[in-house]
């Protein structure tokens, strides 16, 4: 058998969440909404940064694909980047590129 006190009449209404938490107003709960579809966008347009460490020299690829970009529209200056491939010789401090499938470069990092 339990102790303890037995209510009479009208029991009050539980409250949800977690104990000593009061409840979101209908202006706190769109505001946080805004925030996590903020996050969300953000967390789903993520672009990763790579970073090539070799023998103490530390290459940012992104660089190094802006410098690859620039060295094509120094030859091709109307023509568009709809495909950039990069290829990394660390030993020879060079990176390959190839853009649109047929213009080929190099660059030095």
């Amino acid at each position: 058998m339990r102790k303890g006190r037995i209510s009479e009449g009208a029991s009050e209404p539980k409250v949800k969440g977690k104990p000593g938490r009061k409840p979101m107003t209908p202006e706190e709960k769109e505001a946080a909404a805004k925030v996590r579809a903020a996050e969300k966008e953000k967390a789903n347009n993520l672009k990763p940064e790579f970073v090539l460490q070799y023998q103490g020299v530390e290459v940012d690829m992104a660089n190094l694909a802006e410098k690859a970009k620039a060295d094509f529209h120094a030859t091709k200056k109307r023509k568009l980047v709809m495909e950039l491939k990069l290829y990394i010789k660390p030993e020879e401090h060079t990176a390959y590129y190839v853009i649109n499938g047929s213009h080929e470069g190099k660059i030095p990092f």
